[in-house]
């Protein structure tokens, strides 16, 4: 399951592309479990096409965090921030990211 506190949305990327964000958790609680919840989207996005993801080694207290979500042939960058207690997937493609969204949707949980 992955806990949301509203429903996920693509967005446009200031700098170019397309963010599919997911906000979960409290601002500044080092507590949601952001790697957790990347490792089940990877899981889900397995059963489409290869999926493997890439972060720096976890520390205490992290923020700021970038990595990548190998998804098929494509590369989306991640980047989560326990400030403000968000998660984004950027990709070019727009399309890439609804169908990331449609494989997530019957493990997104609103709280």
């Amino acid at each position: 399951m992955i806990e949301v506190r509203c429903r996920p949305t693509i967005e446009p990327d200031a700098r170019g592309g397309w963010n599919l964000v997911l906000w979960a958790g409290e601002p500044f609680d080092y507590s949601t479990p952001f790697r957790k919840m990347l490792a089940s989207i990877a899981d889900a996005l397995g059963q489409e096409a290869f999926a493997c993801i890439k972060l720096p080694a976890y520390e205490d207290y992290e923020d700021f965090v970038e990595g990548t979500l190998q998804f098929g042939d494509e590369t989306i960058r991640i980047y989560y921030e326990h400030s403000l207690s968000y998660l984004v997937l950027t990709s070019d493609s727009a399309d890439t990211l609804r169908r990331i969204a449609d494989r997530l949707a019957p493990l997104v949980q609103i709280t």
